[in-house]
C-alpha cells in the first residue's frame, strides 16, 4: 500500500504548493465524519492564523455526523447540500472528505471555475500542513519532498494515460507533454519543452491560422470555454485520421487563463465503423421505404418505431402521424395483434418467433376495412423480446382480379351451358314444331267442327292458346341459337323505335302508361338487324310495362356520343326496380322474376346476346328513388362481333 504521501494530489493541493502559497487558504469540507471532526479539533485559531486559512463551512447529508455538529458548535456555516457552500464568499478550495466518488465527480461537475477541488485522499494533505506547523522546520522539509513526490507521481499517471496530453502557456509554448504524446510523435522530452504548439502538435513553421487551419487553442483561450471537437487530418502517408480533440483553459485563482490543456485520441477506427453503420443504416432505410409492401415494426407494447412508405399508402396515414398517435392499434385490431403474438411464439404457424403469411384486414385513416396478408417475425436482442416487425401486403387488387377470374369462369360456364341450350334448341326445334303444327291443324278443325258447342269450344281454344305458347317458347329458342345478325341495313334510330312503339301502344297493357321520348336530333343513321334489334326494344317496352303494372311512365331517351361514335338509348319505367341480389342474374337464361306461365326467362338473355352481337352492350342501372334503366349502346360502324369459341367443352 502507498503511503499518503505517494497518493494523487488534486489540483487544489498542487496550487496551493505552488504559486498560490501567500494566498489566504479559505476552505470547505464535504463530509462531517470523524476526519472533518479531527481537522476542526486540531486546527484552532493560532494554527489557522500561520497557515493563512480559514475554514468557512462544513457541508453533510448526516445531520448527526460528528464534525458537522461541531461545526454548529464553531459557529461555522453547515448544510445538508454540498450546493450551497458555493455561495460562501472568497471560497477557493473545497476538501471532499466522503471518500466517495460519486460525491467528488459530482463536486467536479458543478464547482464554479474559481473553486478548487481536493479529494479526500488529497486532504492528507491538510494533514500533513498542520503536521508542518506543529513540527516546524523539520516538516517542512518532509513537505517539500511530499510536493516533490506527489508532482513526480501526477507526472507518472499523467504519462499512463493512452491519450495525448499537451499543457500550452500563454505564449503558446509547450509547458508539458504525457509520455504517450512523445511516443505518438516520436519526440523526446528535450523535442517539446518551450517550443511552439504547432510545431509540436503539427510539426509546422507557423501558426495554423497561417496556414487557413482553426487553432482550437486560440478559440479556447478567447473564449475561456471547453472545446470538444473531432478534427481529421491527412498523415505524411497519405491516410486520412481522426482525432477527438478536447481543449480546456487552466485557470489561476483570479479566474484568468493562465495556461491551456489539450487531451486528443485517435478514433479513426471508431468513426470508420460509424460511417460503415450509417451507410448501412441508410441503405436499410432505403430497402424499407421502397418496399412496395407495408412495413411496421413496433415495440413490446406496440409503439410504433417504424412505419414505411408503402404502409402509408396501404392506410392513408403518413410515419408522422402515426408516430404522433404512436401505436399499432390505429390501424391493426389490437385483439387480433395479441393473437397473432400468441401464434408467433407457437411453432403452429410457423417457424417459432414467426408468422406465415396470414389473411387479415387493417383500417384505413377513412375508416375502410383493407384486406391484407401478414407475415410477421418477433426481433429479439440476447434472447429478449424487444419488439415485432410485419410486412403488410394489399390484397385489394389480388382479391378483385380473384373475383373476375371467377366472374370470367362463370360467364364462360354460362356461355357454354347456353352454347348448349343454342344447339339443342336448333337440333330439336323442327322437330317439336312438326307435331305442334299438326295440334293446331286437328285443333282448329275441332273448333271448327265444334263451333256451337260453348262447353267443349272453350277446352279447345285453350289447347290451341297453349301449343302457341309452345310455337313462341320454341320460336325463342330458334332465335336465342342463332349465332349471327341477319339482314343488315341503315336506318334511323327514332324510326325504328317509333315503329316499335306504334306496334306496343294500342296494346291493353300499355293504355294506362304515359310515353315520353327525348329524342336528339340530327343524329346519323346506324347499321344493324333492324328486325333483331325491334325484338331487342319491344321486349324491353313490354318488360316495362310488367313491372309498372300497366300504370306509371315510360321513359326513352336517345342521344348520340361523338366522342366515341356510339348511340345510347335508354328505357326507364316508373316501378319497383330491381332487387339489388337479382340484378346480375336477370341476363341469365331462364331467369324470370314474372309468374310461372308469363315469362320463360328468355327476353333479356336473347337481348343482351342481339345486342352483343351487334358490338354493344345492355346494361340495367337502379335508381335510389325507384324504378329501373336499361341502357343499350350501339356502336355507329357496325362490326359483328365474332362468337366467342368455347374453352370449356
Amino acid at each position: 500500500m502507498k503511503s499518503p504521501t505517494q497518493q494523487t494530489l488534486d489540483e487544489g493541493a498542487q496550487i496551493v504548493r505552488g504559486d498560490q502559497a501567500g494566498t489566504p487558504f479559505n476552505v470547505a469540507f464535504v463530509g462531517g465524519g470523524e476526519a472533518c471532526h479531527n481537522l476542526l479539533r486540531i486546527l484552532d485559531r493560532e494554527r489557522l492564523s500561520r497557515l493563512k486559512m480559514k475554514i468557512l463551512g462544513v457541508a453533510d447529508t448526516n445531520q448527526q455526523a460528528p464534525g458537522l455538529i461541531y461545526a454548529k458548535k464553531l459557529n461555522l456555516f453547515t448544510s445538508s447540500d454540498f450546493r450551497d457552500l458555493y455561495t460562501l464568499k472568497e471560497l477557493n478550495f473545497i476538501f471532499e472528505l466522503t471518500g466517495s466518488t460519486d460525491v467528488r465527480e459530482a463536486i467536479r461537475k458543478t464547482k464554479p471555475p474559481e473553486i478548487s477541488l481536493i479529494g479526500h485522499k488529497g486532504a492528507r494533505l491538510l494533514f500533513d500542513l498542520v503536521q508542518i506547523e506543529i513540527e516546524k522546520t523539520d516538516l517542512d522539509k518532509k513537505g517539500q519532498e511530499q510536493y516533490v513526490t506527489e508532482k513526480k507521481h501526477i507526472q507518472t499517471i499523467l504519462n499512463s494515460l493512452p491519450y495525448n496530453l499537451l499543457v500550452v502557456n500563454q505564449d503558446m509554448t509547450v509547458n508539458m507533454v504525457n509520455k504517450t504524446f512523445r511516443k505518438n510523435k516520436k519526440l523526446n522530452h528535450e523535442d517539446t519543452l518551450q517550443r511552439n504548439c504547432y510545431e509540436v502538435r503539427y510539426g509546422l513553421d507557423k501558426p495554423c491560422a497561417e496556414y487557413g487551419r482553426t487553432c482550437y487553442l486560440e478559440e479556447v483561450k478567447k473564449n475561456r470555454e471547453i472545446i470538444s471537437t473531432i478534427h481529421e487530418f491527412v498523415t505524411d502517408n497519405g491516410e486520412t485520421r481522426f482525432e477527438v480533440i478536447t481543449v480546456s483553459p487552466i485557470f489561476d485563482e483570479h479566474g484568468e487563463v493562465i495556461q491551456l490543456l489539450e487531451v486528443s485520441r485517435d478514433v479513426t477506427d471508431r468513426i470508420k465503423l460509424e460511417r460503415e453503420v450509417q451507410k448501412s443504416n441508410i441503405f436499410f432505410q432505403n430497402v424499407i421505404q421502397s418496399t412496395v409492401d407495408g412495413i411496421v415494426v413496433v415495440d413490446t407494447k406496440g409503439n410504433v418505431l417504424i412505419f414505411n412508405e408503402g404502409m402509408e399508402n396501404l392506410t392513408g396515414y403518413s410515419a408522422r402521424e402515426i408516430m404522433e398517435i404512436g401505436h399499432l392499434s390505429s390501424f391493426y385490431n389490437i385483439d387480433v395483434a395479441k393473437e397473432n403474438m400468441r401464434k408467433m411464439r407457437s411453432d403452429q404457424h410457423g417457424p417459432l418467433g414467426k408468422l406465415n403469411p396470414t389473411s387479415m384486414s387493417v383500417i384505413s385513416k377513412t375508416g375502410e376495412e383493407i384486406p391484407v396478408t401478414l407475415s410477421a417475425s418477433i426481433i429479439t436482442i440476447d434472447g429478449k423480446e424487444t419488439g415485432s416487425v410485419g410486412v403488410f401486403t394489399d390484397m385489394r387488387e389480388v382479391l378483385r382480379m380473384r373475383k373476375d377470374l371467377e366472374e370470367a369462369h362463370l360467364q364462360l360456364v354460362q356461355s357454354e351451358k347456353i352454347a348448349s341450350v343454342g344447339r339443342m334448341a336448333a337440333g330439336v326445334a323442327h322437330e317439336i314444331n312438326n307435331p305442334l303444327a299438326g295440334i293446331m291443324i286437328y285443333a282448329e278443325l275441332l273448333k271448327e267442327a265444334l263451333k256451337d258447342d260453348e262447353k267443349n269450344l272453350s277446352d279447345i281454344q285453350e289447347v290451341v292458346d297453349q301449343t302457341l305458347r309452345c310455337k313462341r317458347i320454341v320460336a325463342e329458342l330458334l332465335e336465342f341459337s342463332r349465332q349471327t345478325v341477319g339482314k343488315v341495313s341503315f336506318f334511323n334510330l327514332e324510326d325504328m323505335i317509333e315503329k316499335t312503339l306504334n306496334i306496343l301502344i294500342n296494346q291493353a297493357l300499355f293504355q294506362n302508361i304515359e310515353v315520353t321520348k327525348h329524342m336528339e336530333q340530327d343524329i346519323p343513321e346506324m347499321a344493324g338487324d333492324m328486325g333483331q334489334l325491334q325484338q331487342v326494344f319491344t321486349n324491353l317496352f313490354i318488360n316495362a310495362a310488367d313491372a309498372m303494372e300497366g300504370r306509371g311512365r315510360l321513359s326513352i331517351k336517345t342521344r348520340y356520343d361523338t366522342e366515341i361514335n356510339q348511340f345510347v338509348v335508354l328505357v326507364s319505367d316508373t316501378g319497383s326496380g330491381i332487387p339489388k341480389e337479382l340484378r346480375g342474374k336477370i341476363f341469365d337464361i331462364f331467369f324470370t322474376t314474372k309468374p310461372v306461365g308469363k315469362g320463360t326467362g328468355l327476353g333479356l338473355s336473347i337481348c343482351r346476346k342481339i345486342v352483343e352481337l351487334h358490338g354493344g352492350n345492355l346494361m340495367v342501372e337502379c335508381p335510389p328513388e325507384g324504378g329501373s334503366t336499361f341502357i343499350v349502346e350501339l356502336p355507329l360502324g357496325f362490326v359483328e362481333k365474332p362468337e366467342e369459341e368455347s374453352l370449356f367443352i
